[in-house]
C-alpha cells in the first residue's frame, strides 16, 4: 500500500526497517474506511523542554507521557488507539507508555516521531536542557519611552530583555554560565495595578522584535527571552503615565528564583 498523507495535520509515511518494531496492524488493516485509521495528530507534548537526567513533566510538574491521536477518514477519533513512541537522535529513552526520559544528554533537541502500525507522523521536537535555576534581566530594567502623536507604529518602548540560566555545569568550560532553552515564558502588562488581558489592545501590548503580537515566549538556545511594549498614544489615560512588565517563568509551578522580572516602562509626549 503507498502510504498516504495526512489531511493537514500530520504526515503518514511507511516506517522504515527499524520502525517496524513498532508495527502493531498490517497495512491491510489501516485503509480510510470508516473506523479504519486515516490521519494522525501528534500533539501532545506536555511541556516543550526536557530536564536532563529527567523525565518529560507538565507545567505542575506532574509526568506526563506523549500524546498522539488517530482518526478515521470522516475525522472522528479513533479511542485508545496503540501508539508507540520513539526517538531519532541519542540520548532520550521512551518507554512502551509515552513516558520521555533524558539518560545521557545533557543539551540540544530530540526528535520524537509517533507511530501506529506501519504509519508514523512527523517528528517533532523537544529540547533536552539543564535544570532553570534562576532569572534576570540582561539589560536597564527602568526604560523610557517618547512617543508621537498622532499615534505610530514606532511607538514602541525599547527592548526588554531576561535571560534563564542553570547552576547545572557538568561539561561546561570554566566561567560560562549555561543558558536554559525551551522554556516557556509568560510576559504580561500591568497599569495602575490591573493586568492588561493579552487581547486588550486599548493602551499597550506586548510585541516580539519584529513587531507581532505575542505575550508567550519560550526561551532561545541561549536561555533568553526579549518583548517590546507598543503604546497606542492616542488612547492612554494620562500624557505621561508608565507601565510595569513582567516575565513569569516557572519550574514544575513555582517561580524560578527572580521571576517575576519586573521592567518599569515610563513614557511620554515629545518635549515641545
Amino acid at each position: 500500500m503507498i502510504p498516504r498523507r495526512a489531511h493537514g495535520v500530520g504526515r503518514l509515511a511507511r516506517l522504515g526497517a527499524a520502525g517496524t518494531l513498532f508495527a502493531i496492524a498490517s497495512c491491510a488493516e489501516l485503509g480510510t474506511g470508516i473506523g479504519n485509521v486515516s490521519y494522525l495528530a501528534f500533539d501532545g507534548i506536555p511541556w516543550p523542554a526536557l530536564i536532563a537526567g529527567d523525565t518529560l513533566r507538565d507545567s505542575l510538574g506532574a509526568a506526563a507521557p506523549l500524546r498522539a491521536r488517530a482518526f478515521d477518514a470522516h475525522g472522528r477519533l479513533i479511542p485508545d488507539a496503540p501508539f508507540r513512541y520513539f526517538t531519532l537522535d541519542t540520548g532520550v529513552v521512551v518507554d512502551s507508555n509515552g513516558t520521555m526520559r533524558a539518560t545521557t544528554r545533557r543539551d540540544g533537541t530530540v526528535r520524537v516521531v509517533a507511530s501506529l502500525g506501519d504509519l508514523q507522523s512527523d517528528d517533532r521536537l523537544v529540547r533536552v536542557t539543564r535544570r532553570p535555576d534562576s532569572t534576570f534581566a540582561t539589560g536597564a530594567s527602568r526604560l523610557t519611552m517618547t512617543y508621537a502623536i498622532p499615534d505610530l507604529t514606532t511607538n514602541v518602548a525599547p527592548e526588554m530583555r531576561i535571560a534563564l540560566v542553570s547552576d547545572d555545569l557538568i561539561g561546561v568550560s570554566p566561567g560560562v554560565i549555561p543558558g536554559v532553552g525551551g522554556w516557556r515564558v509568560r510576559w504580561r502588562t500591568v497599569h495602575a495595578r490591573d493586568t492588561l488581558a493579552a487581547s486588550d489592545t486599548t493602551w499597550a501590548v506586548l510585541q516580539t522584535s519584529s513587531g507581532t503580537r505575542s505575550a508567550v515566549d519560550t526561551t532561545g538556545a541561549d536561555g533568553m527571552s526579549a518583548r517590546r511594549l507598543r503604546i497606542f498614544s492616542t488612547r492612554i489615560p494620562a500624557p505621561v503615565d508608565s507601565f510595569i512588565v513582567l516575565a513569569d517563568i516557572r519550574l514544575h509551578g513555582a517561580p524560578v528564583p527572580g521571576s517575576p522580572v519586573r521592567f518599569v516602562v515610563r513614557i511620554a509626549p515629545p518635549v515641545p
